[in-house]
């Protein structure tokens, strides 16, 4: 396939090199300084766990009508969405659109007007970009989740991603699925911010820890009964009411570990404007749902306003 990247962060580098390394043609759409860096150097990414590398040749391309594509890639943060889109105008052809970060607005979110068929995704990697090279984990516990569906093109990127040791899942409701994850990043982040987003110091602080889990617990409650359907199963379990100290114990573990920082921290510290929109998305979607204090606590630093 021909591939177009939009965004060459962690997200794009890393599955832009793996997708490139699969043998497809993979462009990046032009956004210096980073984007000088990899017309010179490529696209390259470190799996810390295993220290395998992967390297591939791109091309770097002025703008979205400067070829025609099958797959365009978007790996942008929440607060870069809009402007990501209007680069996207000038898409030839009908290219899979695949948008692939944080979005708990799902569809509804993506401006019309992009010459392509959207669909939704999201990375089961974190990571830092260190020297021009991605360094990343898989997420175990979360594969790369895709938009469930039988267009060929998003067959094709999941059978890529499995030939190169990833783990993927379809999602039928990726935009419940996005509102869910939202909600969960956006308290794993704010219990991090309480502890200077030093994921270290979080592992420690059980007291801030049972707040980021009791409003997880909370939020997806509160979704759950709003109608949402699309919860991770995963999370769901972890963060039922009966299981509170066993989410307390996997958390400071997790924060303990490579993970901890690369996963969440290095995020959290570096796109605070997202993490904290991404709050106030959630706290606005759920302003008239009862039971939630402990979200409001976290992340707002006081209970909701009464009158509900």
């Amino acid at each position: 396939m021909r591939v177009l990247i939009a965004g060459a962060g962690v997200i794009g580098t890393v599955y832009g090199a793996h997708l490139g390394a699969a043998g497809h043609d993979v462009s990046v759409l032009h956004h210096p300084p980073r984007t000088d860096e990899i017309a010179a150097l490529g696209l390259a990414a470190r799996d810390v766990l295993d220290g395998s590398r992967v390297e591939t040749g791109v091309k770097v391309v002025p703008d979205a009508a400067a070829g025609r594509y099958d797959l365009v890639l978007v790996t942008v943060r929440a607060d870069q969405l809009v402007p990501a889109c209007a680069r996207l105008t000038g898409l030839v052809d009908v290219p899979l659109v695949l948008f692939f970060g944080n979005n708990p607005e799902g569809r509804s979110a993506i401006p019309s007007g992009i010459a392509g068929e959207v669909r939704l995704g999201f990375p089961g990697v974190g990571g830092v970009i260190r020297g021009g090279v991605a360094e990343y984990v898989r997420i175990r516990q979360q594969p790369t989740a895709l938009q469930a569906g039988s267009d060929p093109r998003l067959a094709e990127m999941e059978g890529a991603l499995r030939q190169r040791g990833f783990r993927l899942q379809r999602v039928t409701d990726m935009d419940g699925w996005l509102a869910y994850h939202a909600a969960f990043v956006a308290c794993v982040c704010a219990a991090l911010y309480r502890c200077g987003t030093d994921a270290t110091r979080l592992a420690a602080d059980r007291s801030t820890l049972n707040l980021m889990c009791a409003a997880i617990t909370e939020a997806f409650t509160a979704l759950r009964k709003s109608g949402t359907t699309g919860v991770p199963r995963n999370l769901a379990v972890l963060h039922s009411p009966a299981l509170r100290p066993v989410a307390v114990r996997y958390w400071a573990k997790t924060m303990r570990s490579q993970a901890g920082e690369l996963c969440f921290a290095a995020h959290a510290r570096h796109a605070q404007g997202e993490m904290r929109g991404l709050g106030d998305q959630v706290t606005a979607r759920l302003a008239n749902t009862p039971a939630t204090s402990h979200l409001y606590q976290l992340l707002k630093g006081s209970p909701p306003r009464t009158g509900r």
